[in-house]
């Protein structure tokens, strides 16, 4: 199967990606910090960061799009396989998100529960 050629990352891409890619370690950091201090919720809380953060360093192309389609008004199908390709090309990204959505809701029902 042949795979599409991936779009060429602007500058502008390669700065956000960096910049995402900084503050994931530092938000890792930040969760090593909590677990260590024996703060539960706080540590879980910082990893979902970390998890959503290294999610979005791959979705730029969709945002390009999404940006690009109020001057172009591509059809929603085109929306969908745009979506669908880049899925397909890091399924890892969902699965960072998934992880990072539900560690920040076990973050919340922790501290709600008063368990810091």
């Amino acid at each position: 199967m042949n795979k599409p050629p991936p779009s060429e990352a602007t500058g502008q891409e390669r700065l956000w990606c960096s910049a995402l890619y900084f503050f994931s370690a530092v938000m890792g950091a930040f969760a090593l910090v909590d677990l260590d201090a024996g703060r539960l919720s706080g540590a879980t809380g910082d990893a979902g960061v970390t998890c959503l953060m290294l999610s979005l360093m791959n979705q730029f192309p969709m945002v390009r799009a999404i940006i690009g389609a109020a001057a172009r008004r591509p059809s929603p199908e085109q929306m969908r396989r745009e979506a669908e390709r880049l899925r397909t090309a890091d399924p890892w990204s969902e699965r960072a998100a998934t992880a990072g959505w539900t560690l920040l809701f076990g973050s919340l029902i922790l501290r709600a529960l008063g368990l810091d």
